[in-house]
C-alpha cells in the first residue's frame, strides 16, 4: 500500500470529523482529505486538546455538555448524537446516575428555556455554561461583559471562559466541516 492510500485510511479511521461524516476509507473524498493532510490533522489536534484532561478549569462533564448544545443548537443531529454518547458514556464510567443525566438531555433538547431554568436551580454553573454555549451559538453579539460577569458569578475562571468560547467556536466549525463533507461524499 503507498504512503498515500495509508496516509487516507488513517485519515478517514483516525480522525472525529471522518466519523462524524461517515466518510468511506477507501472513497474519493478521503482521497481529497489526504490532499489537506495538514488541515486534517490539525482538526483533530483541535479537538484532542480541547477534550484533553490538562482543561483543569473546565471538567470534561462541562465541555461535553457544551458541545452538545453547540451541535443541537446548529441543528447537527448526528454530531450532537456523538456527544451526547460521549456524555453519557463518561457519567456511566464515573457511576455517575446516567438517567439523569439522559432526562436532562432530553429536557434541554425538548424546552431549552424550561429546562435551563430547572438546572439553574441545582447546578448554576452549568445552567451558565449552557446559556453562554447557546449565546455563542445563536447571538454571539450577546456575549460582552455582562455575560462574562455571569460566567463568573457562577464560578467559572478566566481560563475557563476562554476554553469555553474556544469549545463553542470549535464545534460549530466542526459541524460545518461535517457538513460539507458530508455534501462531497453524496456527490462523489
Amino acid at each position: 500500500m503507498s504512503s498515500s492510500a495509508d496516509s487516507v485510511s488513517a485519515a478517514a479511521t483516525d480522525d472525529f470529523v471522518a466519523q462524524l461524516a461517515g466518510l468511506s476509507p477507501d472513497g474519493a473524498t478521503a482521497a481529497l482529505r489526504a490532499f489537506r493532510g495538514d488541515a486534517t490533522r490539525y482538526t483533530q489536534g483541535s479537538h484532542d486538546a480541547l477534550f484533553s484532561t490538562e482543561v483543569t478549569d473546565l471538567t470534561l462533564r462541562e465541555r461535553l455538555y457544551a458541545a452538545w448544545y453547540a451541535a443541537l443548537l446548529s441543528n447537527a443531529e448526528q454530531t450532537a448524537l456523538a456527544y451526547r454518547e460521549r456524555l453519557l458514556a463518561l457519567a456511566s464510567a464515573a457511576d455517575a446516575q446516567t438517567e439523569t443525566t439522559n432526562s436532562r438531555l432530553d429536557a434541554i433538547a425538548g424546552q431549552r428555556a424550561v429546562a435551563l431554568a430547572s438546572i439553574a436551580k441545582t447546578d448554576q454553573r452549568l445552567a451558565a455554561i449552557l446559556l453562554h454555549t447557546e449565546a455563542l451559538t445563536l447571538r454571539p453579539a450577546a456575549t460582552g461583559k455582562p455575560a462574562l460577569s455571569t460566567l463568573q458569578a457562577a464560578g467559572l475562571t478566566t481560563r475557563a471562559i476562554v476554553a469555553l468560547s474556544q469549545l463553542v467556536a470549535f464545534v460549530t466549525y466542526q459541524v460545518r466541516v461535517v457538513a460539507a463533507l458530508r455534501a462531497l461524499e453524496a456527490k462523489a
